[in-house]
């Protein structure tokens, strides 16, 4: 590996173990390779060079680059020093399984397009990374995961036909009340699915279609609702963060911040200096 390179492989357990890589390189070239699987990439600086399906295509900074199993493409920096990205691994049984669910037919999905320029679709995968870095929620990742998965889809994948969803019962009241009263419990997003009876794609809508908010949303006003009771009793925020369930106090903080406009300790001492 050359000088300033790095390629940095790691795993998603909250994903069922999905492989992920962030890497940079300026003078390695790739040649004519393939993969078992899924590679969905975006590119965050210079410029990723590479051939696929019999053309060439530049991927610049913000964009999506996809490549189905036993495609053949290669890999090289384009104009400048080089190029950094990120890359996503999903297997071709759960890609398959997505399709299925959204189409009614159990295959790989095929995209039209080698590169996806696409702001929105760009925000959720850099979203969907950032969020496993800094170990967010599972719940929070499932639903960025699921959510970027059926994006590209309905937007880029050869479908012919429009998305069936399972005709279940949903059960959305359960669910709402599920995240209500297990509040400080890291639920999957598999598991509050199976209670609706519906597909984890179709329980995100849903349930925001009833409660102008995703599961993962909801749950997290919850534990800001129980959050500003336990200030007001004078616990410290430290315990209310372990208390609700949030992952750290500093992940608790921005919350509560972003929620209320102030601290929890400029919350707190409101209620005991008056």
């Amino acid at each position: 590996m050359h000088a300033n390179e790095y390629c940095n492989v790691s795993t998603s357990q909250t994903l069922g173990g999905l492989e992920m890589i962030e890497a940079q390189f300026t003078e390695t070239v790739f040649g004519k390779h393939a993969h078992a699987g899924f590679v969905i990439s975006v590119v965050d600086a210079g410029v990723m060079h590479f051939s696929h399906r019999g053309a060439s295509h530049n991927a610049l900074p913000g964009q999506l680059s996809i490549v189905a199993p036993d495609e053949l493409h290669t890999g090289s920096k384009g104009k400048g020093e080089g190029w950094r990205y990120r890359a996503l691994y999903p297997s071709e049984e759960r890609m398959s399984a997505l399709n299925q669910s959204l189409f009614g037919r159990y295959q790989a999905p095929q995209f039209r397009q080698s590169v996806i320029s696409d702001g929105r679709l760009s925000l959720q995968m850099q979203g969907l990374l950032d969020k496993i870095r800094h170990n967010a929620s599972a719940l929070e990742i499932e639903e960025q995961w699921e959510l970027l998965l059926v994006n590209l889809l309905l937007q880029e994948s050869q479908h012919s036909s429009m998305p069936t969803f399972s005709k279940a019962q949903s059960n959305i009241e359960s669910v709402r009340d599920l995240l209500a009263d297990c509040y400080q419990q890291k639920l999957s997003l598999e598991a509050v699915a199976e209670l609706a009876g519906i597909s984890k794609f179709h329980l995100i809508k849903e349930f925001k279609r009833c409660y102008q908010l995703t599961p993962h949303q909801y749950q997290i006003q919850q534990r800001l609702n129980h959050a500003r009771a336990q200030l007001k009793c004078g616990i410290s925020a430290v315990d209310v963060a372990l208390n609700c369930g949030f992952h750290d106090q500093s992940h608790f903080s921005k919350a509560f911040v972003s929620a209320m406009g102030i601290s929890p300790s400029a919350y707190q001492q409101q209620f005991f200096t008056r």
